[in-house]
């Protein structure tokens, strides 16, 4: 289950301008960090994590290709050691840690506890063609062995969840089609907050929730498409 309050947690500004005057910013989610280990009840990061200390606008990395920059300042009423921001937080105005599974591989920025700071993020910039133009992995352009982590599954995951996925794939031409695929039948299980925690019984929370449940809140839709 899942419950949300009313209570201001943060307020954020950024440097993109409004769209008319009376109409506000673009408005992005933020993140707080990433996870890549599904053992089909929930998700985990390796047991180790490359920690790397850097000063405060120092960036972790340097900036991927096809993103674009974008300023956050962010004020926050409680404090947090996590610096949370849209898209993939980049350089922080606040000494920082650097969470990675492997060089490049972001999962978090950590800090001593704050509530203020302001951070420069990485946003996708593609739009549905050039996503849509993105070439499969496969023998003319394999996959790199560090992200095969993204492709384990576990043994809960059952033949039926196998079969949906191949179902709703069966006629994509690209990987962008077949992700838009799944997520136009995830769009069709109804939000709810109000259900309950699944029955002691559950190994798969994917297959509970595309088959028994019906219905769901975020983590369950985003567990289920990164599954399917």
């Amino acid at each position: 289950g899942s419950t949300l309050g009313q209570r201001t947690v943060m307020r954020v500004r950024t440097n993109e301008p409004p769209y008319s005057y009376d109409q506000p910013p673009l408005a992005h989610p933020l993140r707080g960090g990433t996870f890549s280990d599904y053992d089909g009840l929930g998700w985990n990061n390796p047991p180790k994590l490359l920690l790397t200390s850097h000063e405060a606008e120092e960036a972790w990395a340097e900036p991927g290709a096809l993103r674009r920059p974008l300023l956050q300042s962010i004020n926050l009423e409680f404090n947090s050691p996590v610096i949370y921001a849209a898209g993939e937080p980049h350089a922080p105005s606040i000494s920082y840690v650097a969470q990675e599974r492997f060089p490049g591989d972001l999962v978090a920025l950590t800090t001593a506890r704050t509530r203020s700071y302001t951070v420069i993020s990485q946003l996708p910039a593609l739009d549905e063609e050039e996503l849509d133009a993105l070439p499969a992995w496969g023998a003319d352009n394999p996959l790199p062995p560090e992200y095969a982590i993204f492709l384990a599954l576990p043994p809960t995951v059952t033949q039926r969840t196998r079969d949906l996925a191949a179902q709703l794939t069966a006629d994509a031409a690209t990987p962008y089609a077949a992700a838009s695929a799944i997520e136009a039948y995830l769009r069709q299980i109804p939000y709810d907050l109000e259900i309950s925690a699944p029955p002691p019984a559950v190994s798969d929370v994917t297959d509970y929730f595309l088959f028994d449940l019906r219905r769901g809140y975020c983590d369950y839709y985003a567990t289920a498409f990164a599954v399917l």
